[in-house]
């Protein structure tokens, strides 16, 4: 079987063009499909009357939105507007919840094993997360590669670039409009509007995650979480600034900050140490809620 590794700068999607043309859009929308998907399992998950229930849902959703990824994705829409009432249908309490944000290295913080199940670990100590999606990574390399290829004077590579995000940021917006009424989050930024909001601490022209993760945080901030957590692997250069910066965001906006190292080793003090992060997120929750 083949195997299609491509690579993270302007050549992404002369790369993929390999598999065809129509690859790149299904893929995209396979993507802002499964980040939308588990925006709702975080979103209904925590406040579930039957344990389990929105798990099964999600899952079911899952090969919903797989099977019509692999007929072509031609009805991607309406199988996404059947998701989102099966993802309301579930019972669910009437509580009121802090809100976690995590930020950091894509895998890290999207892959349960890497990340030691940490957004169910969080849940279960009272919170409800919001994670940074998968597609913001995708949006950065079109940005980068943007102003790459307008330094390099190659006008059409600019083009062809503008013309992919525009169609993917219709795409992505067309797609969250079904969702967006329900998720408190709300829409997701634009790249430029990230990197504006990390200007103060790190300059965009140091590329990578750690721009990213400032920014988000940032974002995540105004919009009223109690806290953040950054997710990186065990040395990562861009986690380790980010990690730095992090104390700055957290003095200036007020919100506690944990930054977690995973090595892949497992670490017997984790759960000692969300518990006390919690013990302050439930703090900023009810001193910002009376």
């Amino acid at each position: 079987m083949p195997i299609y590794a491509p690579n993270q700068d302007h050549r992404f999607y002369k790369d993929l063009n390999i598999v065809g043309g129509k690859f790149m859009r299904l893929g995209w929308r396979a993507v802002v499909a499964s980040d939308l998907l588990v925006k709702m399992l975080h979103e209904i998950r925590p406040y579930e009357k039957n344990s389990g229930e929105t798990d099964r849902v999600y899952g079911e959703a899952l090969a919903q939105i797989s099977h019509s990824i692999e007929k072509g994705g031609k009805d991607i829409l309406s199988v996404l507007r059947a998701v989102a009432k099966q993802f309301l249908a579930i019972e669910r309490e009437d509580v009121s919840k802090p809100v976690v944000g995590i930020v950091g290295e894509i895998y890290i913080r999207s892959n349960r094993f890497s990340n030691n199940n940490l957004v169910r670990k969080l849940e279960e100590l009272g919170a409800v997360v919001w994670l940074a999606p998968i597609t913001e990574w995708i949006s950065y390399v079109n940005y980068t590669s943007m102003k790459k290829s307008r330094k390099r004077d190659s006008l059409l590579g600019a083009a062809s670039l503008f013309i992919t995000d525009y169609i993917q940021n219709k795409d992505e917006h067309t797609m969250e409009e079904i969702f967006r009424s329900y998720l408190k989050y709300g829409k997701e930024p634009r790249v430029k509007d990230i990197l504006a909001k990390a200007s103060p601490y790190i300059h965009e022209s140091f590329e990578g995650e750690a721009i990213l993760s400032i920014g988000k945080s940032i974002d995540f901030a105004n919009k009223g979480v109690s806290g953040v957590i950054n997710a990186m692997p065990f040395t990562c250069m861009p986690g380790t600034i980010s990690s730095a910066l992090m104390r700055l965001v957290q003095n200036n906006y007020n919100v506690p900050v944990m930054n977690i190292a995973y090595d892949g080793q497992g670490a017997t003090n984790m759960l000692t140490r969300l518990e006390a992060f919690m013990y302050q997120v439930k703090e900023q929750f009810q001193s910002a809620n009376g």
